[in-house]
């Protein structure tokens, strides 16, 4: 069992519930921040660093931490308006969690998911739209390349275009492999007489 060492406080010092929170998010403790949560933590309190709780489990890629962060959030209703404020943020390790959460059931429909990813081009970040790609319901990128790349390049997000181009790449070589593949197999399953 993981025991997290918390700073000791002084008589003195008064407690703040958002110190506590982000402490509980830093410490990567699910529990404590369950705990602090219901009794009145608010998560996107922001600290004296001008970070919320929200923030510091998203920049430290601690998704079960966002999850309990993100808990009480109805994901049928507001889930999608959640994942446009992760997008735009550049949060992707919130937006990883939204789809774990069930949002993924709700972007089955591809040009829907192409419209969020499309969205994502345009005002997101590479690691939103890694995010996207490695935890989303399943988007081929390269059909689209162009447009996804003519949207990413329309504000001048050059990264976001080149990983666009990357991932587009990447699935036409592995497409290509698997043909390659697959014809290989075909040529060794014919008999010899149909070889000749």
């Amino acid at each position: 069992m993981k025991t997290n060492c918390y700073p000791s406080r002084s008589a003195r010092t008064s407690f703040n519930i958002t110190r506590e929170l982000h402490v509980a998010c830093l410490l990567d403790d699910a529990d404590r921040v369950t705990e602090l949560l219901a009794i009145g933590a608010d998560r996107d309190a922001v600290s004296h660093a001008g970070y919320s709780a929200l923030d510091v489990a998203d920049l430290l890629n601690r998704v079960s931490i966002v999850k309990r962060l993100l808990a009480h959030v109805n994901i049928h209703e507001t889930g999608m308006l959640e994942l446009m404020y992760a997008i735009r943020q550049g949060r992707s390790t919130v937006v990883r969690a939204l789809l774990e959460m069930g949002l993924n059931d709700q972007l089955q429909d591809e040009a829907l998911f192409r419209g969020v990813f499309l969205m994502a081009c345009y005002i997101g970040t590479t690691f939103v739209i890694n995010a996207l790609v490695k935890y989303g319901p399943g988007l081929y990128v390269s059909p689209f390349e162009d447009m996804f790349v003519h949207v990413a390049m329309f504000l001048n997000n050059i990264e976001v275009a080149d990983t666009i181009r990357d991932i587009a790449d990447t699935e036409r070589r592995n497409m290509f492999r698997d043909v390659e593949v697959c014809g290989l197999r075909r040529t060794r399953e014919r008999p010899e007489s149909e070889q000749h």
